[in-house]
């Protein structure tokens, strides 16, 4: 008989050296599946936040471009902004646009009330939201200088 052959005194386990090595190997590839894992969910975290920062970054760029187009309304007659120039102006939805992900986001104007005594100014705010939410990814406030009422 050879050596490996022989067989264990009783409640002895022998485990042959082949046995062996492939315990090895089944308990190195999960070991390393662990690992793997590991790693995916640590990629995976930074690109979903990166995509984030780039919607972001697109809906405060929409609602600077907003705050500067509504700063520089005037009406054909006149060189100074009026009260009933910017409500007019703040009266019409803004057209959905898309970030470089394709996030669909809208802009919105909140209404804006027209101050007591002229010259004075109004307190407009601009949003963006996504489509199918009702929080804001961006929002500012400016203060537009009016000379008059009309």
């Amino acid at each position: 008989m050879k050596a490996n052959q022989l067989k264990p005194a009783s409640g002895e386990v022998r485990i042959s050296k082949r046995w062996f090595g492939v315990i090895q190997i089944v308990v190195s590839m999960f070991l390393l599946g662990v690992l793997l894992i590991s790693y995916i969910a640590l990629t995976i975290s930074p690109v979903k936040v990166n995509g984030m920062n780039t919607t972001i970054a697109t809906a405060t760029q929409i609602v600077n471009e907003q705050i500067e187009v509504a700063r520089a309304v005037r009406s054909p007659a006149s060189t100074e902004p009026s009260c009933q120039d910017i409500t007019t102006f703040l009266q019409v939805t803004p057209a959905p646009m898309k970030d470089p992900r394709g996030v669909t986001l809208v802009p919105q104007w909140d209404p804006a009330s027209c101050p007591s005594t002229y010259p004075g100014v109004m307190r407009v705010r601009a949003s963006v939201t996504r489509i199918g939410y009702s929080t804001p990814v961006a929002s500012a406030v400016t203060l537009i200088f009016v000379r008059s009422a009309a």
